[in-house]
């Protein structure tokens, strides 16, 4: 599946599911895209290991929150036109012409 066709899977999903009935400004879309990398660091603190289920069923651990990151991603861009495979893909371009490490940053 194509990154384009991902984003629109998962709006479409978000639609079913109410999560598109009312307009969620960019700086409540960027709170909640950084809740989900905070629950994966707390996930990672926690020493759980990296994709696990609890016993509901839910789907736990840094994969999961992963994967809840791209999907809110994928969400947000596509409720915003974001072609978000067209961004990737140029963000991805100029990087290439970037020195090594962006000229040594750290991290």
């Amino acid at each position: 599946m194509k990154i384009n066709q991902l984003q629109i899977l998962v709006y479409d999903w978000a639609k079913r599911k109410g999560w598109c009935d009312r307009i969620v400004p960019i700086p409540e879309q960027v709170a909640l895209i950084h809740s989900e990398a905070s629950e994966a660091l707390e996930a990672w603190r926690n020493k759980e290991p990296q994709s696990w289920t609890d016993e509901t069923g839910k789907p736990q651990g840094v994969g999961s929150e992963y994967a809840d990151i791209v999907i809110r991603v994928c969400h947000y861009s596509a409720l915003l036109g974001i072609d978000l495979q067209a961004e990737i893909l140029r963000k991805m371009d100029y990087n290439e012409k970037r020195e090594h490490r962006h000229g040594n940053k750290a991290g």
